[in-house]
């Protein structure tokens, strides 16, 4: 099915996108948590600007924890460290 207007419509002019890092302040963040928490593996998901954190030892399940921003997320770390611990 094509498209009959809009940008994408044919025959519509060809508009160049400039490309670019997006986030940069966010994804250093994340790298330099992911340097300090070695049994975590930390990232910034460009898409759903959040911070996610995957821990990297082994537990019965998968443990993943997201926030908003870098003092929640290291929050949520820490919770889910005691969580395992109490069992």
């Amino acid at each position: 099915m094509r498209a009959t207007s809009g940008r994408h419509r044919a025959g519509a002019p060809i508009v160049r996108v400039r490309s670019g890092r997006w986030d940069d302040a966010q994804r250093a963040a994340a790298a330099q948590l992911d340097r300090l928490e070695p049994a975590w593996t930390v990232m910034y998901g460009v898409g759903s600007r959040r911070f996610i954190a995957m821990a990297e030892w082994n537990a019965p399940h998968a443990i993943r924890v997201e926030a908003a921003n870098v003092d929640e997320l290291r929050q949520r770390m820490r919770e889910s460290e005691l969580a395992q611990l109490s069992g």
